[in-house]
């Protein structure tokens, strides 16, 4: 049995399957874990989740933002904007229930235990140790899998930075944004939410896997959401974000070979 991770899919379908047929895939013997953001901008939303949703115990996808973003869509009133016009058939599809219900029971994190890797969709708060990654991810997943679930995404988007004196919404989102939106911190400890370049065109804020006594170092995380910082490997990080949706690439490695990229060119790029 080998365990795969992917990089954001954001609806690029083709390139999936690509990939997948390039590694052999057997869902009877392999895993498929995802770094998050399924859909979104992307062709091929729907066909994304319906051929993922059909792997079943296969696959394995931490919530990234668009994700979420699609949940809120289907649980609110919240209206689509012209970029989300790519979500719209899944929210018309007559599967959207199961879909929907699939993806809001995905977790924020997941452990492969044997392999020491942490997978999640943009970081770790380098405050957090392991045992606070666990349990501000069971407290989200408790709402968001709830009766209620629909009144936590209605006041779900904000730009609140984690702190442990939060409270109520504002704890919630924090926790939400370190999860699936964290790129930076000031030097301060608060997120910066807007900066989206790499590193190396940035001087005044620090990546969050390099902030100073970071507490998760011991497991491997495996992240994506950062497309311009692409395939990275180091300080027991690995960033599978190949920005495929651009025209980038589609990123995936065996996670005991965190070292040896999987990459299959976007189609939009040809």
């Amino acid at each position: 049995m080998t365990t795969y991770a992917f990089g954001d899919l954001q609806g690029c379908y083709e390139e999936l399957r690509l990939l997948l047929d390039h590694i052999e895939f057997d869902p009877a013997l392999d895993k498929l874990c995802f770094t998050g953001d399924l859909v979104n901008r992307g062709p091929d939303s729907l066909k994304v989740l319906e051929y993922l949703y059909s792997l079943n115990e296969s696959v394995v996808n931490v919530l990234g933002n668009h994700d979420f973003h699609l949940i809120a869509l289907a649980l609110t009133d919240r209206k689509l904007r012209s970029k989300d016009n790519s979500l719209s058939p899944i929210l018309s599809s007559a599967n959207k229930i199961n879909l929907i219900e699939w993806l809001r029971h995905q977790p924020l994190f997941h452990m492969e235990k044997e392999l020491d890797a942490l997978i999640v969709h943009a970081g770790v708060h380098p405050s957090w140790s392991l045992e606070m990654v666990k349990k501000y991810a069971e407290e989200i997943q408790s709402i968001i899998r709830g009766n209620d679930a629909s009144v936590f995404f209605k006041s779900m988007y904000s730009d609140d930075s984690w702190s442990s004196d939060l409270i109520g919404k504002k704890r919630f989102n924090a926790i939400v944004n370190s999860f699936t939106r964290m790129r930076y911190l000031n030097g301060l400890g608060e997120c910066d939410f807007e900066e989206k370049d790499s590193p190396e065109k940035v001087d005044d804020l620090i990546p969050w896997y390099l902030y100073p006594n970071r507490k998760v170092k011991n497991d491997l995380i495996v992240f994506g959401h950062w497309s311009s910082l692409g395939y990275l490997y180091g300080h027991n990080v690995v960033c599978l974000d190949g920005g495929c949706v651009w025209g980038g690439e589609l990123v995936a490695i065996d996670i005991s070979k965190p070292d040896v990229p999987i990459r299959i060119n976007s189609l939009k790029s040809k």
